[in-house]
């Protein structure tokens, strides 16, 4: 018997859904719309270039090609610490003057990304601009400079650039597709909270069953309605 009562009670919940579909319909084509011409519109794109660096070996050092676990856990310990290194004042003060930017230092900080991969001597520097020539110059500039700042400082030769930052061509951010996909979700739940509010307060009694729910009588019969013949 609870098992058909909570039948009921979905079917209800389906049925206040479908009465008031357009208004579900205003609100996900609403949320959709605003949200794709705000982003197209207002957001700037963001590139994002990259760089690859490879942590060698000194070029004095004998031995063979192959490299042990503790070689390995030196070289990942020497990467965080050029990563360190390429975030210092230091390298970026450099990168700005030689470039001429107009970048305060935590603005360039949070734009740029170094990278280590794990059991790698592999690691890369990105940095992300709506400029995305800029942003190329500028990674390439930060690689080329950590280079410099590691050989007076560390006083070592084991950095490699592999791949130079090219333009990218496609923005990282924003994604318009993804935040209109969203917005349409949440314009649905909203719409659908919003029909059930407006239902809540609504007292109204349009079926017998409402009759019975809300009043607590019992219906004897039902007067159709039907249309009645023109007059002449």
């Amino acid at each position: 018997m609870e098992q058909e009562y909570d039948e009921i009670d979905l079917r209800e919940l389906f049925a206040i859904i479908m009465r008031k579909w357009w208004l579900i319909v205003v609100f996900f084509v609403l949320s959709t719309t605003i949200t794709y011409f705000v982003t197209d519109r207002f957001m700037d794109p963001i590139y994002e270039a990259k760089s690859s660096l490879f942590l060698g070996k000194e070029q004095n050092e004998i031995g063979g090609i192959g490299v042990s676990l503790s070689e390995l856990q030196t070289f990942n310990q020497l990467i965080v610490d050029y990563k360190e290194l390429a975030e210092t004042r230091l390298v970026i003060d450099e990168v700005i003057e030689k470039l001429g930017l107009n970048i305060d230092i935590k603005t360039f900080r949070d734009s740029l990304r170094i990278d280590t991969i794990k059991n790698s001597r592999l690691f890369t520097i990105s940095f992300q601009h709506s400029n995305p020539q800029l942003a190329a110059d500028i990674t390439n500039a930060v690689a080329k400079e950590l280079l410099v700042k590691a050989t007076e400082i560390v006083e070592v030769k084991n950095i490699r650039i592999i791949d130079t930052a090219l333009v990218p061509e496609n923005p990282i951010s924003p994604k318009k597709l993804l935040n209109t996909a969203i917005a349409g979700v949440l314009g649905i739940m909203i719409a659908v909270f919003a029909v059930f509010i407006l239902e809540f307060f609504n007292n109204t009694i349009k079926t017998e069953e409402d009759i019975e729910k809300k009043l607590g009588l019992t219906t004897i019969g039902l007067i159709p309605s039907f249309e009645g013949e023109e007059k002449r």
